[in-house]
């Protein structure tokens, strides 16, 4: 090639890229034209003799096109599969849940149970209660759970109750006492949710009771507080609440000794007297029954708090349970209204 032809094709090259520059980039071409472009080679590629359909050229030339086409759509998928996926990582991340909590955990066990059971359909002395168990008592029958510490709940005859958490209940019938210790102001430890409202303790002793559209709530000792539908009440010792939806709100006063809470006294966890002192136990039986303790004299107290104890005593209630422990001892006992006076026997001295 001489120089002469050498320069005429740098010209013309010159001039070319001269008029692509000013012609700018094409326009893509539409994809319907590229299919029917393809096909038609395609055909005379398929019709032609020397390179059948089956060849090696065929097959590359189509798998190539078939690359092509789908690179532009790859790319453009690409970004937002990436973008998506780079959420929903940070999402699972800052979203993962807690571990998860067992479906069923212990909340306390029986401690005690009265009443015939025939068909063995209600837990034993002794069993555990679990989150999510129905507890069913029929006619004459009761139980109490001992729960965590000195708390136990006692379940009244013809009561349906589910235990949803471990401080947890749902009362759907009958009527439930409380018991949370003897520490005041522990600050909602318990709480007994009804279809009228949910209770819950603040140190406390109290029942609840639910019968159609009505909610009672007696106080024995501390406070509770009810929050209903609409409102919120408090209740004190002394006190009984009455929410009626068709009649309101009334209070009542209700001694701490009354006959009221004879049942849940009837269901109290026994008092484990062995090697505790008479003082102790005097103690937890006054408790039990809403009762002042009352010793004669200093002396008898003191007496008391020296006195040990040996024995059992699961198959009393508690005022059983202080005339049979004080028939073998010093001392004398006499139950009045609101009191549990301790002397001294008399025949001990003479």
């Amino acid at each position: 090639m001489n120089d002469k032809t050498t320069n005429d094709k740098d010209r013309d090259d010159e001039t070319m890229a001269r008029m692509l520059r000013l012609a700018g980039p094409r326009s893509p071409v539409p994809d319907d034209i590229t299919k029917r472009v393809y096909a038609r080679v395609q055909a005379e590629w398929r019709s032609s003799s020397t390179q059948p359909e089956g060849s090696r050229v065929y097959s590359e030339v189509h798998r190539q096109w078939k690359k092509d086409r789908l690179r532009p759509w790859l790319r453009r998928l690409a970004m937002p599969v990436a973008l998506a996926a780079a959420i929903f990582l940070a999402i699972a991340v800052v979203m993962q849940p807690s571990p998860p909590v067992p479906a069923t955990a212990p909340v306390g066990t029986i401690a005690r149970f009265v009443g015939d059971d025939p068909g063995g359909l209600l837990p034993a002395v002794g069993d555990t209660v679990y989150t999510g168990d129905r507890i069913t008592t029929g006619a004459g029958q009761g139980m109490s759970l001992a729960l965590d510490g000195a708390a136990s709940l006692r379940i009244d005859q013809l009561t349906v109750l589910l235990v949803e958490a471990k401080d947890t209940f749902r009362l759907l019938q009958g009527r439930v006492y409380a018991d949370t210790g003897d520490v005041l102001y522990r600050d909602r430890k318990l709480v007994i949710e009804t279809s009228m409202g949910r209770v819950t303790d603040v140190g406390t002793q109290f029942s609840v009771r639910i019968a159609d559209d009505l909610i009672e709530v007696a106080v024995r000792e501390g406070r509770v507080d009810v929050d209903g539908d609409t409102d919120i009440y408090v209740a004190v010792a002394g006190e009984r609440l009455l929410v009626d939806g068709q009649s309101g709100v009334t209070t009542e006063m209700l001694a701490p000794h009354d006959e009221h809470w004879d049942w849940a006294a009837s269901l109290s966890p026994a008092f484990e007297i062995e090697n505790k002192s008479l003082l102790d136990f005097l103690r937890w039986a006054a408790r039990e029954t809403g009762r002042e303790l009352v010793f004669e004299s200093n002396e008898l107290r003191m007496s008391a708090m020296r006195t040990d104890l040996h024995g059992s005593v699961s198959d009393f209630d508690p005022l059983e349970a202080v005339e049979s422990v004080l028939a073998t001892t010093k001392f004398d006992v006499r139950i009045e209204a609101g009191r549990i006076v301790i002397g001294s026997d008399l025949r001990d001295t003479q």
